[in-house]
């Protein structure tokens, strides 16, 4: 009896243990999460400032202000949405996949940090054989990377939902590199 209670207590134990050892993942942003819980939205789209970037088959990533409104108790939020459009392959045919996602305006800041101090100066940075060089920003909803290796440059944007990346859906070009200190532009004008 008394070992009964004894690996019970154990096992208790390590169920807590491994509970709290495990990290937390991060939820959705704030913004998701308003227009989610809120019955009515109103989701206002500013077109005029915009950040833009295509890959060779036709996929399409844009970043643009937006202010989501509850109707109900007028309530505001405003953020920057990111709309992705992707080709991937599904019973061997191409299929697109579409989904908006959000940064919060207090990651919007990081996100200068982050492209001011680490892609900018990089843009034309090579590195020698064998090796490579990527830059991470991780915001709740989406991770945005700036890979180097040799002469090659690539930027690849990955979705992400409560805190989970989404592998199999995302973005990269090489081409469209040099657009990145518009996506810097268009990120200050919203701050």
């Amino acid at each position: 009896m008394k070992i009964n209670k004894v690996l019970i207590a154990l096992s208790l134990f390590a169920t807590v243990s491994i509970n709290y050892a495990q990290p937390k993942q991060k939820s959705n942003s704030e913004t998701r999460q308003f227009i989610e819980n809120a019955e009515i939205t109103q989701i206002n789209k500013d077109w005029n400032i915009k950040a833009e970037f295509k890959s060779g088959l036709g996929e399409v990533v844009s970043f643009f202000p937006v202010e989501a409104i509850d109707l109900k108790s007028n309530k505001k939020v405003n953020s920057l949405q990111m709309d992705m459009t992707v080709i991937y392959q599904f019973a061997g045919r191409n299929t697109n996949y579409f989904k908006s996602s959000w940064i919060d305006l207090n990651e919007v800041e990081e996100f200068i940090v982050f492209i001011e101090q680490y892609v900018i100066p990089n843009l034309k940075d090579k590195t020698e054989r064998k090796q490579s060089v990527t830059y991470i920003f991780n915001s709740r909803e989406i991770t945005f990377s700036f890979y180097i290796e040799k002469s090659t440059r690539r930027i690849s944007i990955y979705l992400k939902d409560n805190g989970s990346t989404d592998y199999e859906h995302y973005f990269w070009t090489e081409t469209q590199v040099s657009k990145i200190p518009e996506l810097l532009t268009m990120l200050k004008e919203i701050k």
